[in-house]
């Protein structure tokens, strides 16, 4: 057989291969339709089976608890805000509170079409989706991949459960006809996954344009994570790991010292915006936000689950342990409800544009798709046959020189930080010169414990928890001093009325930080109704008089407590305002 009829005999293989696939799919649950038992997981109805269709490996509860009829309540009465607000949309104001306060899960089906513009683009772009679906059954490339990434896409829902279903079927349609209609990027593994959930909120077609939007439009952006190099999973990767290094060191360094990449545990996070990683609850909330605010959310929500849970991540001691707590663990019990989860990424979110770094550098051009979306390209043999490449391609080659190249800057700019970490401001407990830096402490703190403080600008809030345990109260960095020379200047104003006046006295935008940090300790305050105590000021510095506001205790007891606290004062990142939302 010569070299052209071999190739030919191997397209032709391909071709049945692909027809019968197809044939498989366009059968669906016909009972004709021969499937191995291995492709279908045992059924079985009388387990747990949650609303967005997932199955629990126990037993359906007798009762519902008191916890679930109540957010059931409140999503009654949310979904009848949103019925009004769908009539008149776009609202003008009121989108972005409702979104992170939570879409109802039967409203998401029309509120995600819209945010994706779906409607539109099908109006648009009327009968391309069959014909793309027709072209696939022809000349697709990537279907045998698709078929194998469908059989293990959500097996544990109802609507993929069963191999042929309706849902399996739409999902492989939806992937083969864009991967004709973009054929730059063609197919790439994670899109199931984004499909599979747009699918169990909307039809085929209306799931096929929703990819097409989170992949083209810049808002998004998805074309560069999945196309070949993935350059924007590469520039988010460095950006994750540069906020990590100014405002979680300790972590960071924990990380490094435990050669615990971002790369192992970030991939899916910013693939899947967050599926199989969080709870489903949780990460389609996280997707509500994705779609309103964009990708920026995909870094914050990063930032997010690191800090709800770097003391459990500080307390592991090896690289395994700590992916996986967060690829295993945090998916099967995250440890804060979905509530607080999202209320943390939203302050996350504001920290990180104060600081300037919710933005990560400017995207190249090989992150967007360069051909013409919808005109057909003809794949080459090498495609049409199925063969694997035996060598990188020289953008791969790049990609992985780069990310070698960046590695071996960070490894070198962390030793460097180490050593002059030891002898810093922030080493030897001075937070004054930090507030930049300490800023961000102030973000998401835990419901659990219960201490304030408020002392390196000169208020201190304790509680008996906190004078048992002084290293339990941290500080509050970026709030300004109230001296003892503005409380003579400003005698009518008596504490926490002095707060008060600080917090009206402030007037430019980059004062913005400080008016909200107050506006928080002022609501502390009201709703502790805790007590004010004076503490002198030291030797070193008789212009500094410190306010004790405290609860419990006398104001000596609370200024000796915290004097304790202040030698253990250099965690570069912990901070706990505790039994309050800031």
């Amino acid at each position: 057989m010569t070299d052209g009829e071999q190739q030919d005999a191997l397209v032709k293989r391909a071709e049945d291969e692909r027809e019968d696939i197809f044939r498989r799919y366009a059968l669906g649950l016909d009972p004709t339709n021969v499937v191995d038992s291995w492709e279908n997981p045992t059924y079985e109805i009388y387990h747990i089976t949650d609303k967005y269709g997932f199955m629990h490996d126990s037993r359906l509860p007798t009762t519902r608890d008191a916890s679930e009829v109540h957010r059931t309540k409140i999503e009654v009465e949310r979904f009848k805000k949103w019925v009004k607000m769908l009539d008149h949309w776009p609202p003008p104001d009121k989108v972005h509170k409702r979104v992170y306060k939570g879409i109802p899960d039967r409203m998401r089906w029309p509120v995600w079409l819209k945010l994706l513009n779906v409607k539109e683009s099908i109006k648009n772009n009327e009968g391309v989706y069959p014909r793309m679906l027709h072209l696939a059954k022809k000349y697709s490339t990537e279907t045998r991949q698709i078929d194998a990434d469908v059989n293990r896409q959500f097996r544990d829902n109802l609507a993929y459960r069963e191999r042929y279903s309706v849902k399996q079927c739409s999902l492989f349609n939806v992937l083969n006809a864009y991967s004709i209609y973009n054929s730059e990027l063609g197919y790439c593994q994670g899109m199931a996954c984004v499909a599979g959930v747009l699918l169990l909120y909307m039809q085929e077609e209306e799931a096929f344009w929703a990819l097409n939007t989170l992949i083209t439009d810049q808002k998004f952006g998805m074309h560069g994570l999945f196309i070949e190099g993935f350059p924007k999973l590469t520039r988010f990767i460095d950006h994750h790991d540069r906020i990590m290094s100014k405002i979680m060191r300790k972590l960071h360094k924990h990380f490094t010292k435990h050669n615990v990449d971002a790369l192992l545990y970030a991939i899916k996070w910013f693939f899947v915006i967050f599926v199989e990683r969080v709870p489903f609850s949780l990460s389609l909330r996280v997707w509500d936000v994705f779609l309103l605010d964009g990708d920026r959310v995909i870094l914050a929500m990063a930032i997010t689950i690191l800090y709800l849970h770097k003391d459990e991540l500080l307390h592991l001691k090896d690289m395994d342990a700590i992916i996986e707590y967060l690829q295993v663990k945090l998916h099967k019990n995250f440890g804060y409800n979905d509530d607080d989860a999202i209320q943390a990424l939203e302050r996350v979110m504001k920290k990180l544009k104060d600081l300037k770094l919710d933005v990560p550098p400017p995207a190249k051009s090989n992150e967007f798709p360069t051909r013409i979306l919808g005109d057909f390209v003809e794949a080459d043999m090498e495609k049409k046959i199925g063969r694997r490449r035996n060598d990188y391609t020289d953008t791969e080659k790049q990609v992985i020189t780069d990310v070698i190249s960046s590695r071996q800057e960070q490894n070198a700019i962390e030793v460097q930080s180490t050593v002059s970490y030891e002898t810093s401001e922030c080493a030897t407990g001075d937070a004054y010169s930090m507030k930049t830096y300490q800023s961000i402490t102030s973000l998401a703190t835990s419901p659990a414990n219960s201490s304030y403080s408020l002392y390196s600008n000169g208020y201190v809030v304790t509680t008996p928890d906190s004078a048992q345990d002084p290293a339990r109260s941290q500080s509050i960095h970026n709030l300004s001093y109230f001296t003892a020379q503005q409380q003579q200047q400003h005698q009518q104003y008596a504490l926490p009325n002095g707060l008060q006046h600080m917090r009206h006295s402030f007037s430019s935008e980059s004062d913005s930080r400080i008016r909200l940090d107050l506006d928080q300790a002022l609501e502390a305050l009201q709703q502790q109704e805790l007590h004010v105590h004076t503490k002198r000021p030291s030797s070193q510095n008789h212009s500094q008089q410190v306010y004790i506001i405290q609860n419990g205790h006398s104001g000596q007891e609370a200024s000796d407590a915290h004097v304790n606290a202040n030698a253990n004062d250099d965690d570069d990142d912990a901070l706990s305002v505790e039994n309050t939302r800031l």
